[in-house]
């Protein structure tokens, strides 16, 4: 009897050993075919690397990378599956946006802020046009939208793909040119952040650049010309300077510098048009964000333009619409709802230090325009 009690006791502690391990498998990473992570952070490590692996692997097809030996390709695979392990913790935790394998995911930390930080940390010293204005300063009276998407307004291209080159700063000077020119002439034209690149001498190209500077080159040499006659190379290049006379060219008559400090002023901005800012895109959660509205870790380290399109709220919280120049394989389709109107009047990732704004003399900013 007593064998036979010993052996009933071994087979319900190995009952409980088996059922312990399959609820563990049950927790390893998998990932759906819109690439969401669906599991829980709790796994084994041999099992969580095979499933990484085969996540790797398409991850590579969906994203068209390559790499230049197997070595390079372990060790890509290597900071993948750290980052995977990142998004799947972050995301258990139920927080107001989500996390994803966006282009970055083969990248660390340091390797993205080198890639996609582009934009001078502050204005350039020497200011030719640009002026500090109180024109979206806000008052009693004011009767702004509750919501504002330039998108439907048919004021936003494409979005676009920087690449390796280090071009926000174009990028996001561009994006507000071609907004406020819908606004003007009602014709919705993709411009050349090239001709900046290539023209623009007082910035560095891919090697990053100032907002403020390429809107003074606009000013002063004739407009930005269109992408189809300069189209992106995302590379330094020689100057085409027999395209200046080209009557296709768009035209601002000079800039602004947004209030600092002011998301409200930044709000009223916004709802005339849309309005380039540097922000702080430094954090691992904003490299791998997905959708949601971004409250996340996020400094006020100015490195990266933005267009800023739109604002509005969602379930209860605030969010402005920025749009990044990374693809639409990053964030929600390209864009992001960082938070809006948070404690730090500097506004979330600094989107309220450094923000400015193209200007054309038959542009009325009338708030009742806007209505």
């Amino acid at each position: 009897m007593g064998s036979a009690k010993s052996a009933i006791l071994i087979l319900l502690v190995a009952m409980v050993i088996i059922s312990c391990v399959t609820a563990m498998d049950m927790s390893v990473v998998s990932y759906d075919d819109n690439h969401h992570v669906t599991a829980g952070p709790g796994r084994r490590q041999s099992i969580f690397d095979a499933e990484a692996e085969l996540i790797f692997d398409s991850w590579i097809v969906k994203h068209a990378k390559a790499y230049n030996s197997v070595a390079e390709k372990e060790r890509r695979l290597t900071i993948f599956k750290d980052n995977l392990r990142f998004i799947t913790n972050r995301n258990a935790e139920n927080l107001g946006y989500r996390l994803g394998l966006t282009r970055f995911a083969d990248l660390s930390l340091r390797e993205y802020k080198e890639v996609c930080h582009g934009a001078d940390p502050g204005p350039p010293k020497n200011h030719v046009i640009m002026t500090s204005s109180d024109r979206y300063k806000t008052s009693v009276g004011d009767v702004l939208p509750k919501s504002v998407d330039w998108r439907k307004k048919g004021a936003v291209t494409e979005i676009k793909y920087q690449g390796d080159c280090r071009s926000c700063w174009a990028f996001s000077t561009v994006g507000a040119v071609e907004g406020l020119n819908k606004i003007v002439t009602g014709e919705l034209v993709t411009l050349s952040e090239q001709d900046l690149i290539n023209c623009n001498k007082e910035n560095n190209g891919c090697g990053g650049g100032k907002v403020e500077t390429a809107y003074e080159f606009i000013v002063e040499n004739g407009g930005l010309r269109t992408n189809s006659d300069y189209p992106y190379k995302a590379v330094n290049g020689v100057c085409d300077a027999s395209l200046k006379a080209n009557n296709k060219n768009v035209m601002i008559d000079g800039y602004e510098n947004l209030l600092a400090n002011d998301e409200h002023a930044l709000r009223k901005a916004v709802a005339h048009q849309p309005v380039t800012a540097v922000i702080d895109s430094s954090s691992r959660e904003f490299q791998l964000y997905e959708s949601g509205v971004f409250d996340g870790t996020c400094g006020t380290n100015l490195n990266h333009g933005v267009v800023v399109v739109g604002y509005g709220t969602e379930k209860g919280r605030d969010y402005w619409i920025v749009r990044n120049s990374w693809g639409n394989t990053w964030g929600e389709a390209g864009y992001m709802k960082m938070a809006r109107n948070t404690a730090d009047p500097r506004g979330f990732c600094g989107i309220a230090m450094r923000a400015s704004y193209p200007l054309r003399n038959s542009f009325s900013t009338d708030i009742r325009s806007m209505a």
